[in-house]
């Protein structure tokens, strides 16, 4: 049997009509991940768990469920530019910024949303960009400066990235950022 691909990008809230659709049934999905770094903002993992929950019932008994989110700060040299989305003298740019990842994180929300954890690890995954200005537009393009930019002056904070990413900036103009990222593969039960 040929399995297809069926990609959903956003809210999962109308996945159940997805499961059947003018009266032909779906097939279930095969297997289900999640891109979206938890541990990048305050409260992503209530959040993810949710989305998991809601996902569940529509992918087959055993299918993997693919978790990723960010690895230890100091293995990661990404952490010193998320700093600048929020800073402690400011309440305002402080809720919903960048924090640092709790360590049994993902198998709690796996756990929540009902999966069973059956194997992590750790990958590398470094930031590359052609120069400055890209670097700051694909940082900015993660959301996680978002609260930032509405708390704060939008050039401000885009003048603190910048300063941010020059300690990555390489001789050739390049901004690299080596980080690792854990995941976590958990199965549908």
């Amino acid at each position: 049997r040929t399995a297809g691909v069926r990609v959903v990008d956003g809210p999962l809230d109308d996945l159940a009509g997805l499961a059947d659709h003018a009266g032909v049934r779906t097939p279930r999905y095969t297997l289900v991940t999640a891109f979206e770094p938890i541990g990048g903002l305050a409260g992503d993992s209530e959040g993810l768990g949710a989305l998991l929950a809601a996902a569940t019932p529509l992918a087959e008994r055993g299918a993997p469920v693919v978790l990723a989110g960010w690895g230890p700060p100091e293995r990661c040299a990404t952490s010193s530019v998320l700093r600048v989305a929020t800073r402690p003298d400011d309440p305002a740019r402080g809720t919903g910024g960048p924090r640092p990842p709790l360590r049994d994180e993902m198998e709690e929300v796996a756990r929540r949303a009902g999966l069973r954890p059956d194997g992590s690890g750790r990958v590398a995954c470094p930031f590359g960009y052609a120069d400055l200005d890209s670097a700051v537009r694909g940082m900015l393009s993660t959301g996680l400066f978002d609260a930032a930019m509405v708390a704060s002056d939008e050039n401000q904070v885009e003048k603190e990235l910048a300063e941010a990413l020059h300690a990555h900036r390489r001789s050739d103009g390049t901004v690299w950022m080596p980080n690792v990222f854990r995941y976590l593969i958990a199965r549908i039960p």
